[in-house]
């Protein structure tokens, strides 16, 4: 099973005519992307961001928005050969562990939740150093769904609840001493942007609204 991250922007004021458009094209959308290998798919949005979470079965999956849907979006440079994007791919920068492609998973009613966080540019390889040492020695430590996809500044975050019951996987890699911190949320703080203060504190992760799933 492959797991694919994307982000795409919905032009200025156009927010609910795309969550619209994509409701009314939704079914033959889903066709179209299941003959594609497409086997999950999740849709979040935060403000005018969209964020994609697919599960496929090959790595070729070149899928393509609904012609109503791509008129209400952006374009992102650096198409190969002029050609236009309408979402990017995100960098998979976390994953903890396989989620096994199981009927009884898929068909749970689980919740998918989309969570957003910005990253400061000085913290982005500290971040990720971090991630990477957890992923190699504390593999499927807590939730076998959680990735997490980057993009500029911005790091998307998926994950199912409750958690499936998978066993933990053994660890990866050994290095001369553990890297991952016991203090892990204090030492991972200072890497945001926070969304915004309330009584708690910073708010570093803010839940998306979910437009589509199946």
């Amino acid at each position: 099973m492959m797991r694919r991250m994307y982000r795409a922007q919905v032009k200025e004021g156009c927010e609910v005519g795309f969550a619209l458009s994509l409701a009314q094209e939704a079914a033959s959308w889903q066709s179209q992307l299941r003959g594609q290998g497409v086997v999950s798919c999740s849709i979040f949005t935060k403000g005018s961001g969209v964020f994609l979470y697919f599960e496929t079965t090959g790595e070729g999956c070149e899928w393509e928005w609904p012609t109503t849907c791509k008129l209400l979006l952006e374009t992102w440079p650096g198409g190969f050969e002029g050609l236009q994007r309408y979402a990017v791919p995100m960098l998979d920068i976390y994953h903890d562990g396989e989620p096994e492609m199981r009927e009884d998973r898929l068909q749970s009613g689980r919740e998918r939740v989309g969570m957003l966080a910005r990253l400061k540019p000085s913290k982005y390889s500290s971040y990720i150093f971090y991630h990477y040492a957890m992923q190699e020695e504390k593999p499927s430590c807590f939730n076998p769904t959680y990735i997490i996809g980057a993009h500029e500044e911005l790091i998307f975050s998926y994950h199912e609840r409750p958690a499936p019951a998978f066993e933990h996987g053994a660890t990866r890699m050994k290095w001369p001493a553990p890297i991952t911190p016991d203090n892990w949320h204090e030492t991972m703080k200072p890497h945001f942007i926070p969304w915004s203060e309330n009584e708690q504190g910073p708010v570093l992760w803010e839940k998306m609204d979910t437009i589509l799933s199946f």
